[in-house]
Protein backbone atom coordinates (compact mmCIF):
# COMPACT_ATOMS: atom_id res chain seq x y z
CA UNK A 1 0.00 0.00 0.00
CA UNK A 2 1.66 3.46 -0.88
CA UNK A 3 2.99 5.39 2.35
CA UNK A 4 0.42 8.25 1.84
CA UNK A 5 -2.55 5.84 2.10
CA UNK A 6 -0.68 5.11 5.45
CA UNK A 7 0.07 8.08 6.95
CA UNK A 8 -3.60 8.99 6.19
CA UNK A 9 -5.71 6.63 7.12
CA UNK A 10 -6.79 5.03 10.87
CA UNK A 11 -8.34 1.76 11.32
CA UNK A 12 -11.21 1.95 13.40
CA UNK A 13 -12.57 -1.22 14.23
CA UNK A 14 -15.91 -2.01 17.11
CA UNK A 15 -15.40 -5.48 18.71
CA UNK A 16 -18.36 -7.08 20.81
CA UNK A 17 -17.48 -11.00 22.06
CA UNK A 18 -15.51 -11.31 19.20
CA UNK A 19 -12.83 -13.35 20.57
CA UNK A 20 -13.12 -16.57 17.58
CA UNK A 21 -12.21 -13.67 15.25
CA UNK A 22 -9.20 -12.20 16.97
CA UNK A 23 -6.54 -14.03 14.73
CA UNK A 24 -8.03 -13.29 11.52
CA UNK A 25 -8.84 -10.38 12.68
CA UNK A 26 -5.46 -9.40 14.01
CA UNK A 27 -4.27 -10.98 10.53
CA UNK A 28 -6.29 -8.11 8.47
CA UNK A 29 -5.54 -5.24 10.19
CA UNK A 30 -1.70 -5.96 10.31
CA UNK A 31 -0.78 -4.15 7.44
CA UNK A 32 -2.62 -0.94 8.69
CA UNK A 33 -0.03 1.21 11.17
CA UNK A 34 -2.91 3.22 12.56
CA UNK A 35 -5.19 0.74 13.88
CA UNK A 36 -7.76 1.97 16.95
CA UNK A 37 -9.70 -1.43 17.90
CA UNK A 38 -12.93 -0.36 20.79
CA UNK A 39 -14.41 -3.67 22.31
CA UNK A 40 -18.03 -3.03 23.58
CA UNK A 41 -17.77 -4.44 27.18
CA UNK A 42 -16.87 -8.22 25.78
CA UNK A 43 -17.00 -10.85 28.30
CA UNK A 44 -14.79 -13.48 26.31
CA UNK A 45 -11.14 -12.03 26.23
CA UNK A 46 -11.50 -10.36 23.08
CA UNK A 47 -9.40 -7.28 24.16
CA UNK A 48 -6.97 -9.11 25.54
CA UNK A 49 -6.08 -11.21 22.59
CA UNK A 50 -5.95 -8.43 20.43
CA UNK A 51 -3.74 -6.65 22.60
CA UNK A 52 -1.18 -9.38 22.49
CA UNK A 53 -2.17 -10.45 18.38
CA UNK A 54 -1.80 -6.44 17.76
CA UNK A 55 0.69 -5.06 19.67
CA UNK A 56 1.13 -1.69 17.56
CA UNK A 57 -2.96 -1.25 18.09
CA UNK A 58 -4.59 1.13 20.60
CA UNK A 59 -6.92 -1.37 22.02
CA UNK A 60 -9.79 0.11 24.29
CA UNK A 61 -12.12 -1.40 26.17
CA UNK A 62 -15.15 -0.58 27.45
CA UNK A 63 -16.63 -1.53 30.79
CA UNK A 64 -19.66 -2.02 28.97
CA UNK A 65 -21.75 -2.05 25.62
CA UNK A 66 -22.61 1.50 25.21
CA UNK A 67 -23.59 0.60 21.16
CA UNK A 68 -22.31 0.81 17.61
CA UNK A 69 -22.51 4.31 17.68
CA UNK A 70 -20.96 5.05 21.09
CA UNK A 71 -18.22 3.07 20.78
CA UNK A 72 -17.15 4.58 17.34
CA UNK A 73 -17.70 7.84 18.83
CA UNK A 74 -15.58 7.41 21.69
CA UNK A 75 -12.76 6.06 19.18
CA UNK A 76 -12.75 8.70 16.46
CA UNK A 77 -11.84 10.81 18.92
CA UNK A 78 -8.72 9.78 19.47
CA UNK A 79 -8.22 9.62 15.94
CA UNK A 80 -5.60 12.41 14.24
CA UNK A 81 -6.06 11.18 10.28
CA UNK A 82 -7.63 13.22 7.63
CA UNK A 83 -9.55 9.75 7.49
CA UNK A 84 -10.66 6.98 8.92
CA UNK A 85 -12.14 3.54 7.81
CA UNK A 86 -14.80 2.28 9.88
CA UNK A 87 -14.40 -1.57 9.55
CA UNK A 88 -16.49 -4.43 11.19
CA UNK A 89 -14.38 -6.99 12.44
CA UNK A 90 -15.82 -9.57 9.95
CA UNK A 91 -15.36 -7.52 7.33
CA UNK A 92 -12.01 -7.08 4.94
CA UNK A 93 -10.65 -5.09 2.84
CA UNK A 94 -7.62 -5.81 0.79
CA UNK A 95 -4.86 -2.93 0.08
CA UNK A 96 -5.64 -2.08 -3.57
CA UNK A 97 -9.48 -1.48 -2.88
CA UNK A 98 -7.95 0.81 0.07
CA UNK A 99 -5.97 2.62 -2.21
CA UNK A 100 -9.46 2.75 -4.79
CA UNK A 101 -11.25 4.32 -1.72
CA UNK A 102 -8.53 6.98 -1.73
CA UNK A 103 -8.17 8.06 -5.17
CA UNK A 104 -11.97 8.56 -4.96
CA UNK A 105 -11.76 10.60 -1.67
CA UNK A 106 -8.88 12.54 -3.83
CA UNK A 107 -11.21 12.83 -6.58
CA UNK A 108 -14.34 14.34 -5.02
CA UNK A 109 -13.29 16.65 -2.22
CA UNK A 110 -17.11 17.24 -1.26
CA UNK A 111 -17.53 13.16 -0.28
CA UNK A 112 -18.30 13.30 3.22
CA UNK A 113 -18.27 8.97 3.54
CA UNK A 114 -17.49 6.24 0.53
CA UNK A 115 -17.85 2.77 0.57
CA UNK A 116 -16.67 0.00 -1.12
CA UNK A 117 -19.01 -2.75 -3.04
CA UNK A 118 -19.34 -5.77 -0.57
CA UNK A 119 -19.21 -8.89 -1.22
CA UNK A 120 -20.16 -12.30 0.12
CA UNK A 121 -18.02 -15.39 0.63
CA UNK A 122 -20.38 -17.22 -2.16
CA UNK A 123 -19.45 -14.22 -4.47
CA UNK A 124 -22.65 -12.57 -4.15
CA UNK A 125 -22.91 -8.61 -3.79
CA UNK A 126 -24.05 -7.16 -0.90
CA UNK A 127 -26.24 -4.52 -0.62
CA UNK A 128 -23.93 -1.70 -0.37
CA UNK A 129 -26.46 1.43 -0.53
CA UNK A 130 -29.74 2.17 -1.90
CA UNK A 131 -32.29 5.24 -1.19
CA UNK A 132 -32.87 6.35 2.15
CA UNK A 133 -34.87 3.59 4.50
CA UNK A 134 -38.09 5.70 4.16
CA UNK A 135 -38.26 6.07 0.12
CA UNK A 136 -39.71 3.61 -2.12
CA UNK A 137 -37.05 0.85 -3.07
CA UNK A 138 -36.30 -1.09 -5.93
CA UNK A 139 -37.97 -4.38 -6.88
CA UNK A 140 -35.36 -6.02 -8.53
CA UNK A 141 -32.63 -7.79 -6.88
CA UNK A 142 -29.24 -5.83 -6.00
CA UNK A 143 -26.66 -5.12 -8.60
CA UNK A 144 -23.52 -3.31 -8.29
CA UNK A 145 -23.43 -0.13 -9.97
CA UNK A 146 -21.17 0.14 -12.93
CA UNK A 147 -19.48 3.35 -11.69
CA UNK A 148 -18.72 5.53 -8.63
CA UNK A 149 -22.88 6.78 -7.73
CA UNK A 150 -24.01 9.23 -5.19
CA UNK A 151 -26.69 7.48 -2.76
CA UNK A 152 -28.78 7.77 0.49
CA UNK A 153 -27.64 5.09 2.65
CA UNK A 154 -24.42 3.64 2.51
CA UNK A 155 -23.40 -0.32 3.96
CA UNK A 156 -21.88 0.79 7.57
CA UNK A 157 -19.88 -2.56 7.48
CA UNK A 158 -16.76 -0.73 5.46
CA UNK A 159 -16.72 3.00 5.48
CA UNK A 160 -13.88 5.39 4.45
CA UNK A 161 -14.93 8.81 6.33
CA UNK A 162 -13.84 12.52 6.20
CA UNK A 163 -12.81 12.92 9.53
CA UNK A 164 -13.44 16.07 9.85
CA UNK A 165 -16.71 15.90 7.98
CA UNK A 166 -17.85 13.17 10.91
CA UNK A 167 -16.69 15.38 13.54
CA UNK A 168 -18.74 18.60 11.94
CA UNK A 169 -22.16 16.56 12.45
CA UNK A 170 -21.55 15.20 15.58
CA UNK A 171 -20.60 11.38 14.37
CA UNK A 172 -23.13 8.94 14.85
CA UNK A 173 -26.26 9.83 17.27
CA UNK A 174 -25.43 7.10 20.19
CA UNK A 175 -29.52 7.19 20.49
CA UNK A 176 -29.15 4.47 17.74
CA UNK A 177 -27.87 1.96 19.73
CA UNK A 178 -27.92 -0.61 17.06
CA UNK A 179 -28.65 -0.48 13.35
CA UNK A 180 -29.98 2.43 11.72
CA UNK A 181 -27.04 4.87 12.64
CA UNK A 182 -25.57 4.24 9.22
CA UNK A 183 -28.72 5.31 7.65
CA UNK A 184 -28.92 8.58 9.85
CA UNK A 185 -25.31 8.93 9.23
CA UNK A 186 -25.12 9.00 6.05
CA UNK A 187 -28.69 11.61 5.78
CA UNK A 188 -27.01 14.03 8.24
CA UNK A 189 -23.94 14.19 5.76
CA UNK A 190 -25.72 14.99 3.06
CA UNK A 191 -27.94 17.57 4.89
CA UNK A 192 -24.67 19.29 6.18
CA UNK A 193 -23.37 19.47 1.71
CA UNK A 194 -21.13 16.58 1.85
CA UNK A 195 -21.60 13.63 -0.78
CA UNK A 196 -21.85 10.11 -0.14
CA UNK A 197 -20.27 7.59 -2.62
CA UNK A 198 -20.54 4.20 -3.81
CA UNK A 199 -17.31 3.24 -5.14
CA UNK A 200 -17.84 -0.55 -6.85
CA UNK A 201 -13.91 -0.71 -8.01
CA UNK A 202 -13.08 -1.03 -4.26
CA UNK A 203 -14.22 -4.69 -3.09
CA UNK A 204 -15.03 -5.98 0.18
CA UNK A 205 -15.34 -9.09 2.05
CA UNK A 206 -18.17 -9.15 4.59
CA UNK A 207 -18.74 -12.43 6.10
CA UNK A 208 -22.10 -11.07 7.76
CA UNK A 209 -23.32 -11.68 11.21
CA UNK A 210 -19.95 -13.12 12.30
CA UNK A 211 -18.78 -10.01 14.56
CA UNK A 212 -19.71 -12.20 17.31
CA UNK A 213 -20.50 -15.43 18.60
CA UNK A 214 -23.97 -16.55 18.01
CA UNK A 215 -26.57 -17.20 19.86
CA UNK A 216 -30.30 -17.16 21.32
CA UNK A 217 -30.18 -14.10 23.58
CA UNK A 218 -27.90 -12.08 20.76
CA UNK A 219 -30.49 -12.99 18.37
CA UNK A 220 -33.49 -11.45 20.45
CA UNK A 221 -30.62 -8.19 21.54
CA UNK A 222 -30.16 -7.55 17.98
CA UNK A 223 -34.55 -7.73 17.06
CA UNK A 224 -35.06 -6.07 20.10
CA UNK A 225 -32.78 -2.89 18.78
CA UNK A 226 -33.70 -3.51 15.29
CA UNK A 227 -36.88 -2.70 16.10
CA UNK A 228 -36.16 0.27 18.28
CA UNK A 229 -34.14 1.85 16.02
CA UNK A 230 -36.24 1.87 13.10
CA UNK A 231 -39.13 3.54 15.14
CA UNK A 232 -36.22 6.23 16.10
CA UNK A 233 -35.14 6.96 12.46
CA UNK A 234 -39.25 7.01 11.20
CA UNK A 235 -39.77 9.32 14.14
CA UNK A 236 -37.12 11.55 13.23
CA UNK A 237 -37.35 11.58 8.96
CA UNK A 238 -40.75 10.98 8.81
CA UNK A 239 -42.43 12.55 12.09
CA UNK A 240 -44.08 11.33 15.00
CA UNK A 241 -47.27 10.19 13.71
CA UNK A 242 -45.51 7.60 11.68
CA UNK A 243 -43.89 6.39 14.20
CA UNK A 244 -46.81 5.76 16.26
CA UNK A 245 -48.54 3.96 13.62
CA UNK A 246 -45.06 1.95 12.95
CA UNK A 247 -45.66 0.95 16.48
CA UNK A 248 -49.35 0.20 16.58
CA UNK A 249 -48.91 -2.10 13.56
CA UNK A 250 -46.03 -3.49 15.08
CA UNK A 251 -47.82 -4.62 18.53
CA UNK A 252 -51.18 -5.75 16.38
CA UNK A 253 -48.72 -8.20 14.24
CA UNK A 254 -46.69 -9.03 17.24
CA UNK A 255 -48.45 -11.30 19.38
CA UNK A 256 -50.41 -13.74 17.24
CA UNK A 257 -47.49 -13.72 14.53
CA UNK A 258 -45.16 -15.04 17.44
CA UNK A 259 -47.55 -17.82 18.50
CA UNK A 260 -48.32 -18.49 15.20
CA UNK A 261 -44.34 -18.96 14.25
CA UNK A 262 -44.06 -21.09 17.75
CA UNK A 263 -46.83 -23.29 16.70
CA UNK A 264 -45.38 -24.19 13.45
CA UNK A 265 -41.62 -24.60 15.19
CA UNK A 266 -40.27 -21.52 13.34
CA UNK A 267 -38.08 -20.80 16.02
CA UNK A 268 -36.17 -17.40 14.73
CA UNK A 269 -39.28 -15.84 13.50
CA UNK A 270 -41.40 -16.37 16.73
CA UNK A 271 -38.14 -14.88 18.56
CA UNK A 272 -37.73 -12.08 16.10
CA UNK A 273 -41.63 -10.96 16.38
CA UNK A 274 -41.63 -11.39 20.65
CA UNK A 275 -38.58 -8.72 20.14
CA UNK A 276 -39.95 -6.45 17.98
CA UNK A 277 -43.31 -6.32 20.00
CA UNK A 278 -41.10 -6.05 23.53
CA UNK A 279 -39.76 -2.72 21.36
CA UNK A 280 -42.69 -1.44 20.42
CA UNK A 281 -44.29 -1.88 23.89
CA UNK A 282 -41.09 0.02 25.46
CA UNK A 283 -41.55 2.74 23.16
CA UNK A 284 -44.93 3.70 23.68
CA UNK A 285 -43.57 4.22 27.42
CA UNK A 286 -40.73 6.01 26.17
CA UNK A 287 -40.57 9.98 25.81
CA UNK A 288 -41.11 10.53 21.87
CA UNK A 289 -37.92 11.35 19.75
CA UNK A 290 -37.97 14.45 18.11
CA UNK A 291 -38.47 14.63 14.43
CA UNK A 292 -35.17 15.40 12.90
CA UNK A 293 -36.18 18.62 11.41
CA UNK A 294 -37.06 20.26 14.67
CA UNK A 295 -33.87 19.15 16.22
CA UNK A 296 -31.70 20.67 13.04
CA UNK A 297 -33.34 23.78 12.58
CA UNK A 298 -31.16 25.86 15.17
CA UNK A 299 -27.72 24.61 13.09
CA UNK A 300 -29.23 24.87 9.12
CA UNK A 301 -30.39 28.49 9.94
CA UNK A 302 -27.09 29.23 10.83
CA UNK A 303 -25.40 27.39 8.68
CA UNK A 304 -27.37 26.71 5.60
CA UNK A 305 -26.48 23.58 3.62
CA UNK A 306 -25.70 22.54 0.11
CA UNK A 307 -28.14 21.01 -1.77
CA UNK A 308 -27.24 17.50 -1.96
CA UNK A 309 -27.21 15.79 -5.37
CA UNK A 310 -30.37 13.91 -6.19
CA UNK A 311 -30.78 10.14 -4.45
CA UNK A 312 -29.73 7.40 -7.07
CA UNK A 313 -33.01 5.44 -7.71
CA UNK A 314 -32.36 2.81 -10.48
CA UNK A 315 -29.63 0.96 -8.61
CA UNK A 316 -26.97 1.67 -10.99
CA UNK A 317 -25.47 5.10 -12.91
CA UNK A 318 -23.04 4.58 -15.50
CA UNK A 319 -19.47 6.74 -14.79
CA UNK A 320 -19.84 8.84 -17.55
CA UNK A 321 -23.07 10.53 -16.27
CA UNK A 322 -22.05 10.46 -13.05
CA UNK A 323 -23.49 14.01 -10.98
CA UNK A 324 -20.94 15.11 -8.82
CA UNK A 325 -18.65 17.90 -9.18
CA UNK A 326 -14.79 16.84 -8.72
CA UNK A 327 -13.77 19.99 -8.26
CA UNK A 328 -15.33 22.33 -5.48
CA UNK A 329 -14.98 21.03 -2.28
CA UNK A 330 -18.06 20.75 0.48
CA UNK A 331 -19.17 24.05 2.57
CA UNK A 332 -17.14 24.15 5.77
Amino acid sequence: MHERTYDSVTVVCVTYQSRELAESLAERLRPFPQVIVIDNGSTDGTAAALRQLLPHARVLQRETNGGFGKANNEAMAQVRTPFALLLNPDCSLPADSMEVLMACMDRYPSAGAIAPQSWRASGRPQKSFRPAFYEKLPRQAYLPPDGTCSAQWLNGCCLLVRTGAFHQIGGFDERFFLYYEDDDLCLRLRRAGYECLIEPAARALHTGGASSSPSASLSLFKAFHYARSRHLAICRYRGRGAGYRYLAKTLLAAAPLCLGYAVVLQRRHAMKWLAWGAAAARALLEPPPAKLAEQEASRRAHAPAKRPIDPLRRGWAPRQTLPLNEDQPAEQ
